[in-house]
């Protein structure tokens, strides 16, 4: 009898196999934009193609998609600053000589790629200062950042994470999930860690160090804990979730919400960031 019955469920479960077939959408190439502008600082865009998830693109060069002879400008209503190609021969990279960021203001970006002009605005807020800084050790002499953050009352803040290793780095690096909100927050005081981020142009060297992530006693520390606006945090976000999916098209849907709202031909964020900066000095022992 037992027999009968696991034949009878082999016969259904396999009856039911049905062949799908997914008719996936044309791909359509777009711009990505990467750009920010910080108090005291020039803007810097960074300009590419994107590539298509299914399809032949060889990862080890970059530089096939990156963006030259754009036309970019940043404005505050006031001043108007043309963006510099950093490199002709290779693209990517505009940098502004003209406008510095100050708190409280608004600027506009403009990108003319092909014929085409793309444009959204963000704004420079007023900065969110940290309690402290302290380091918890993990293992041996490995640790992680921890701050004490007292949350200013008033709900939608929103907030970037970065540090780097003075001697050490080159670059402040954020690490994974870099943003966070004061929804559950709200004017309260709390502590909470970071881990170390990836040096941008180190990642394959990131991955495979031992100590990746950890700080470690004797370093010095700069943190930059930067307040952002809603939209910029959307962006970050979105893009964090849809990161910790790998860009999996088979996986749950995260869709990164661009800055260039309503423009399909165009994908990306213009954030401005008001940094609060705090230094740690490591003992060794």
């Amino acid at each position: 009898m037992k027999h009968l019955i696991y034949i009878a469920f082999a016969f259904i479960l396999f009856s039911c196999r049905k062949e799908v077939k997914l008719k996936l959408p044309d791909y359509k190439q777009k711009v990505v934009v990467e750009a920010s502008i910080e108090t005291n600082g020039y803007a810097i865009v960074f300009l590419s193609y994107s590539v298509p998830y299914f399809g032949e693109f060889d990862y080890t060069a970059p530089e096939k998609t990156f963006i030259k002879g754009a036309f970019v400008t940043v404005t505050d209503g006031t001043t108007i600053d043309t963006l510099t190609e950093l490199d002709p021969n290779t693209g990517y990279a505009y940098l502004g000589f003209k406008l510095k960021g100050q708190q409280g203001r608004n600027y506009t970006l403009k990108v003319t790629v092909d014929g085409k002009t793309f444009e959204t605005n963000t704004n420079i807020l007023n900065p969110a200062k940290l309690d402290s800084l302290y380091f918890k050790g993990e293992e041996d002499t490995l640790g992680f950042m921890w701050q004490t953050f007292s949350e200013p009352p008033g709900s939608g803040d929103c907030y970037r994470w970065y540090a780097k290793r003075l001697g050490r780095d080159q670059f402040y690096a954020a690490p994974f999930v870099s943003v966070f909100e004061d929804k559950f927050i709200d004017g309260k005081t709390f502590d909470f860690s970071y881990d170390r981020g990836p040096q941008p142009n180190e990642i394959q060297e990131y991955r495979e160090d031992p100590e990746r992530g950890y700080y470690k006693r004797g370093d010095t520390v700069v943190v930059k804990f930067c307040k952002i606006g809603r939209r910029e945090y959307d962006f970050w976000n979105t893009y964090y979730q849809n990161k910790a999916s790998n860009s999996n098209p088979f996986s749950a849907p995260s869709n990164i919400k661009s800055m260039f709202e309503g423009n399909q031909d165009v994908f990306g964020a213009f954030v401005g960031y008001a940094p609060f900066y705090d230094t740690i000095i490591i003992p060794k022992n």
